[in-house]
């Protein structure tokens, strides 16, 4: 017959489940907060101070947390079987508190065993609603001594008295004593500092949701007293939540359902014509996946005239803040947090816990996207059953499943929506950096000496020089701008050089599928190969000389592949502006299209070269029209992702109208919204939730440019409609 062993666990499994594992002592103290809100609690207070007080059976100098609440508190019956059961499933199986029916926050029954942290001894005294008055004593210190749980005798009484219902937790920690070898004397020292306390304060100031919509109360009290040598002043304050500023500058705010459907609200403080209602629908690929989501999200800029203005604008206050103070405000506010019913997830919503990854899109596209310390807000999700955003156990921020990737991305793309209007706002009104549409024009600009030479002749007119030497120096102005010309030629060489290099960047990634398989196959065809050779040398059997015929056949026919493909990237391979040349317009968008041929397959997306005269001839650069259909093509593939577009098509329409050949490039895909057709060649300019660089149709338009062509953007009932010219040249 089998016999039956039973697990029996060490002590310290509680320091472990507790102390730990949950590490920071905010969050301890978080956890306490939580249980006095699922116990109906309207008030806690939260208290640090020294204290002389009889612990271990002897009066001693302690520093002591005090966690007190006015809720329905706990019978002897509920330390029992609840509060002494660690990892009990009461709070999954309540879900709902008795008296407010307020959803309960603690559900994985180990959070109150973190209090160990903040102290080795703890005391609980709590009276019940029937005025039973139950206090229970622990020495955490007992769980290290390598007894067994089982063994471990917790102390209690249970009287009935005259308390109010509610629940007093008080933590000791002992102060200890040290000799200070620099001032030569003997000083106190305590588990606590400054830096923590004011830690400590902040954490409880963004715990509780910025709007709260419900009419309940939940008030939190924070105090200390007698630390003033350890430089905590005495303080007793209701915790107040961070104000979500009336200085921003721009605010999105609305519902995303569970079933998709967003429902957000945009709002330019500075420019409310610009204000309008957002509606749309996310892919189906990040849908039902997240449960109903809030947000209120408000950026700022953080420009030093921006900055100065709000400045100003406080002179009906008593107290005004300075441009430094105000910078350091936002910085503490900075942050997306994530809340779920009233309680922040720590730590979403530290100003310096980029959890969307806002620094790196900044880094990559500095024009278009914003930076974790310009936006503060919230984020409001469903209960794990309902959203399956699940809290990791030591209370360190959601685990990292699908949903929670759905989530970021649903969040980039309502950040993208913001982005892209603050843009079009900043460009239009030159607020910040000024954005210029054309890199080559600019860079023109720089070299060229008109304006300087101008205001010289003025300066040397006033001071009534002879004209013969005002002409002498616009002369010799005339002549450096000459010289300087070179340069710039040689920079407009190297600018061409860098983004042929950008587009083959994004080229060699489609290369590398269609590449793949002509690989394998030669690999597989040479392993065969070397197999039937050592036959063949073994038997001379003329079956096998025919089968080592057809490998090496079969491995030329893939080489040939493999060696076409690498030549079609030839005219990116640039190391300095090619001289111009006959380029065979159908012949260039086929070698593009075999570029892409796999990926276009794979993805299911038709591609159609349509060309009644297969032999128009533009005479300009190849890798300038490599340039632009790599950047095109790329696009579409990118916007076909968030279609639900069945028949997925890409048309380039080839032909000649009078002195001009055309190049239309359309899609069915999503298309370019009307607000952001004016912007879509602006260097920067990207609509991509997860940052785009915001230059590929900026370097499009180089490239077209470069070969003495123009492309528009045409208004189409359904995805995009490019449109490029050009001249014939040779011809005229």
């Amino acid at each position: 017959m089998k016999k039956e062993l039973k697990i029996r666990p060490e002590a310290r499994l509680i320091k472990t489940i507790g102390e730990d594992l949950i590490k920071n002592p905010y969050a301890a103290v978080v956890e306490l907060i939580k249980n006095s809100y699922d116990a109906d609690s309207e008030i806690v207070t939260i208290s640090i101070e020294l204290t002389n007080e009889y612990v271990y059976d002897k009066k001693q100098e302690f520093l002591k947390f005090t966690i007190e609440d006015d809720g329905e508190g706990m019978s002897l019956e509920t330390i029992k079987n609840t509060w002494m059961v660690p990892a009990t499933s009461y709070k999954v199986n309540k879900q709902y508190s008795f008296k407010k029916k307020r959803v309960v926050q603690g559900k994985k029954g180990i959070g109150r065993y973190a209090s160990a942290i903040l102290g080795n001894f703890l005391r609980i005294t709590t009276t019940d609603l029937n005025s039973m008055t139950s206090i229970i004593e622990i020495d955490w210190k007992q769980f290290d001594d390598g007894k067994f749980l089982d063994e471990i005798n917790i102390p209690y009484e249970c009287n009935r008295t005259n308390l109010k219902s509610g629940t007093k937790i008080e933590i000791y920690s002992s102060v200890e004593v040290y000799y200070d070898e620099i001032n030569q004397q003997y000083q106190d020292k305590i588990n606590w500092n400054k830096v923590q306390n004011d830690l400590l304060f902040k954490e409880l100031r963004k715990l509780l949701v910025p709007t709260n919509k419900s009419n309940e109360t939940f008030e939190i009290r924070f105090s200390t007293n007698g630390l003033e040598k350890f430089k905590i002043k005495d303080q007793n304050e209701k915790i107040e939540s961070f104000p979500l500023l009336d200085s921003y500058d721009y605010r999105i705010k609305g519902k995303i359902s569970s079933s998709g459907k967003c429902l957000l609200f945009y709002e330019n403080k500075n420019f409310e014509n610009s204000n309008e209602k957002i509606e749309f629908e996310l892919p189906d690929d990040i849908k039902n996946i997240c449960g109903n989501i809030e947000i209120d999200l408000r950026v700022f800029d953080l420009d030093s005239d921006v900055i100065q203005n709000f400045v100003n604008k406080q002179k009906d206050k008593e107290e005004k803040l300075g441009k430094s103070e105000f910078k350091s405000l936002i910085k503490d506010l900075s942050g997306i947090g994530i809340y779920r019913n009233l309680f922040r997830i720590r730590p979403y919503g530290d100003h310096d816990f980029d959890w969307l990854g806002l620094n790196a899109r900044r880094v990559n596209n500095p024009t278009m996207s914003i930076s974790t310390n310009q936006v503060a807000g919230f984020v409001n999700i469903e209960s794990e059953n309902k959203s399956n955003l699940i809290e990791k156990s030591d209370r360190e921020g959601l685990k990292e499943n699908k949903n929670y990737d759905n989530l970021k991305k649903i969040l980039l793309k309502v950040l993208s929506e913001v982005e892209s209007r603050r843009y079009e706002f900043r460009k239009n009104t030159k607020r910040g950096r000024v954005v210029a549409n054309n890199i080559k024009d600019t860079i023109r600009d720089v070299f060229s000496f008109d304006d300087v030479n101008n205001k010289i002749s003025v300066i040397l007119h006033k001071a009534n020089i002879d004209t013969h030497i005002i002409e002498k120096v616009q002369f010799e102005l005339k002549q450096e701008e000459i010289k300087k010309n070179n340069g710039l030629k040689n920079i407009e060489e190297v600018l061409a050089m860098y983004e042929a290099h950008a587009a083959l960047g994004k080229l060699v990634l489609y290369v590398l599928h269609e590449g793949r398989k002509p690989m394998q196959i030669i690999g597989l065809k040479l392993n065969n190969l070397k197999k039937s050779l050592q036959n063949f040398i073994k038997t001379k059997n003329e079956n096998i000389g025919q089968d080592i015929k057809k490998y090496n056949e079969d491995s030329l026919s893939q080489l040939e592949k493999l060696s076409n493909l690498f030549k079609r990237l030839d005219p990116l391979m640039i190391t300095r502006l090619s001289r111009r040349k006959e380029v065979n317009l159908y012949q260039n968008a086929l070698n593009n299209y075999k570029l892409f041929k796999e990926i276009l397959k794979r993805e299911n997306i038709d591609f159609e070269i349509q060309c009644k005269n297969k032999e128009l001839f533009i005479y300009g650069r190849d890798e300038d029209l490599y340039i632009i259909y790599s950047n095109l093509i790329e696009n579409s593939l990118y916007w076909f992702q968030t279609t639900k577009q069945i028949q997925k098509k890409i048309t380039i329409s080839i032909y000649r109208d009078n002195n001009y050949f055309y190049i239309d490039y359309k899609d069915n895909g999503m298309g370019v919204k009307k607000e952001h057709v004016n912007l879509i060649f602006d260097p920067g300019f990207s609509t991509k939730p997860e940052g785009g660089t915001g230059i590929g149709l900026t370097i499009v338009g180089q490239a077209v440019s470069r070969n003495d062509g123009e492309i528009k953007y045409i208004r189409a009932d359904e995805g995009v409609y490019f449109k490029i010219c050009f001249k014939d040249t040779q011809n005229e």
